[in-house]
């Protein structure tokens, strides 16, 4: 009889031990959701108790819970550290087990290497990032709302990807069709109304930064309304978060702020940074208010304070500045200490300027390439299952399979049905080479429409027939604007018809210019090197002497001395 008893006990205190653990992890679990946007320290505090749960679901929670309040604190190393363990917890649950939660959390993990790589402006990593998260919804083994949601959270960052690499059009159309899917009535049975809210206000403020692109890139002030009235209406969805997001007032002070710089009004723009202090709740606004500032204070033509907070920027150790924010603020630098007549300064930020372009081009390119390929296999299959569907006569729409892909088939469509042949061959090429060499990225063809390549040969042959190419302001940027297209087009093409980059061709074409005249008109002999380089386009000196000696294996003094013998 004690034997009996004892086993009875035993189970009783397992009983016990479970519902107090299962009790335990409730609590935890309604208080990381509670903390999560609200209070890091309390989410890192509430995901070190549920990381002892006895459910490994849990545990997980709690681990991406670590992740995220870290991610809000912009301690991005540490957590990709955390990342990089999880990832291989699961992976090692995934050989043993298929929980839903399992596919669930790598999605999510990916989703966060997304946001970081985004944030840290390496798009090509974050892309990749996306693919994979696309890569473990599409594997779920539950095909729920919660699962629909995500995959137009997918979508919704496919667009700032696009809207990066100057895709503007194509990311508003996506973004369009991503607000119209969150409207499905399979969402209606969601129970987390938060995170619906929360993925269509980030639709919203997409929408109204690619409308603030567009205005930018077409100097167009009507469609910086539409840029604010997107904002005002992502504002209005977090109000109905429960409970409110703290930050949800200063981020979108920060959009309304661009507004205000875009329209030229300097001064209100300031004002509204200037009210920062009073709405921030914590969090680190400093960076912004520096750049913006330095952004203001030029506009306004106030040097001192222009180049106080650009120095202010630059040293602020707390957060790491984008490339994007560095070449803004390097280029104002190079600006300013030429109006002050400080040539070195001036000459010291233009190389800066130079080098963090060319990075961020790099970057751009190889993204474009892995952007490109994913949505021309993405529109190939949802052709090749539609064409299956007309095949067996079952004319029934088809199911929503990914909320890209009614775009990508557009984007199929618009480029590839009229070059058949063209379209065979690129598969072919994409099946033999994907992933072989990403050093050789730049080497795979786009499958470009023909009368877009036409128009951008017709651009250039005029640029070279009047000499557009020896203006200062000439650049590949201002072709694409022109041509209202992208830099990645163009850099294609002209290599296609060219055999040599644009920078190669324009540079060569500008030496064979200044090399004539200095053979045939006296006067330019006379020139100073400074004058010679500003009769081809070049404002520094020294820039175009190294440009004429790797020509032509001589200085321009070397050649004019030359000549002259």
């Amino acid at each position: 009889m004690p034997r009996y008893f004892l086993i009875f006990l035993l189970v009783s205190v397992i009983k016990i031990g479970y519902t107090q653990n299962t009790s335990s992890d409730s609590i935890y679990l309604k208080k990381i959701e509670l903390f999560k946007n609200t209070n890091s320290d309390s989410t890192l505090f509430y995901s070190k108790k549920l990381i002892n749960s006895t459910n490994i679901c849990n545990q997980l929670t709690a681990a991406n819970a670590k992740i995220y309040a870290l991610y809000r604190q912009k301690k991005f190393k540490a957590a990709i550290v955390e990342i990089k363990a999880l990832d291989i917890k699961i992976d090692n649950l995934l050989k043993k087990d298929e929980k839903p939660c399992f596919y669930d959390y790598k999605a999510v993990i990916n989703n966060r290497l997304f946001w970081i790589s985004k944030n840290q402006e390496n798009y090509n990593q974050a892309y990749e990032y996306l693919l994979k998260c696309e890569q473990y919804l599409k594997a779920h083994p539950i095909k729920d709302a919660k699962n629909y949601m995500n995959n137009l959270g997918v979508a919704s960052s496919k667009a700032l990807i696009k809207n990066k690499l100057n895709m503007q059009k194509e990311a508003k159309l996506l973004l369009l069709q991503t607000y119209a899917e969150t409207k499905n009535p399979i969402l209606n049975s969601l129970k987390d109304k938060n995170s619906l809210n929360l993925l269509k206000a980030n639709v919203l403020n997409s929408l109204g930064n690619t409308y603030l692109s567009i205005a930018n890139k077409k100097n167009n002030t009507i469609l910086l309304d539409s840029a604010s009235y997107y904002y005002d209406k992502a504002y209005e969805l977090t109000k109905l978060f429960k409970p409110l997001h703290k930050d949800s007032e200063i981020i979108y002070s920060f959009k309304k702020t661009e507004v205000l710089i875009a329209q030229k009004q300097f001064k209100k723009a300031l004002a509204l940074i200037n009210n920062y202090k009073n709405i921030n709740k914590g969090y680190h606004y400093k960076h912004r208010e520096f750049f913006q500032k330095t952004i203001c204070f030029n506009g306004l033509h106030s040097s001192d304070s222009t180049i106080y907070y650009a120095y202010k920027l630059l040293l602020d150790k707390k957060e790491e500045c984008k490339r994007s924010n560095l070449i803004a603020t390097y280029d104002i630098l190079s600006k300013q200490y030429t109006l002050l007549k400080k040539q070195d300064s001036a000459l010291k930020y233009s190389q800066k300027t130079l080098e963090q372009f060319y990075l961020a081009d790099k970057n751009k390119e190889e993204t474009f390439h892995l952007l490109y390929k994913n949505d021309f296999e993405n529109a190939q299959d949802l052709n090749n299952a539609l064409l299956e569907k007309e095949n067996t006569t079952n004319y029934t729409l088809f199911g929503f399979i990914g909320s890209s892909l009614l775009v990508t088939s557009l984007f199929f469509l618009l480029f590839y049905r009229k070059e058949k042949k063209a379209k065979k061959k690129l598969i072919k090429k994409l099946e033999e080479n994907t992933y072989e060499d990403k050093n050789e990225v730049t080497k795979k063809e786009y499958n470009i429409d023909d009368a877009l390549e036409n128009k951008i040969l017709n651009q250039i042959n005029s640029i070279d027939n009047n000499l557009d190419f020896l203006k200062p302001e000439f650049t590949i940027t201002n072709i694409a604007e022109t041509l209202n297209t992208n830099t990645t087009y163009i850099s294609f093409v002209f290599n296609k018809n060219k055999g040599v980059t644009f920078k190669q061709y324009y540079t060569n074409l500008k030496i064979e210019y200044i090399k004539e005249k200095l053979t045939t008109e006296n006067k330019y002999k006379n020139y100073s090197i400074k004058a010679l380089a500003e009769e081809i386009g070049y404002s520094n000196a020294s820039a175009f002497s190294r440009a004429f000696k790797k020509h032509t294996g001589v200085t321009p003094s070397e050649f004019i001395k030359n000549l002259s013998s």
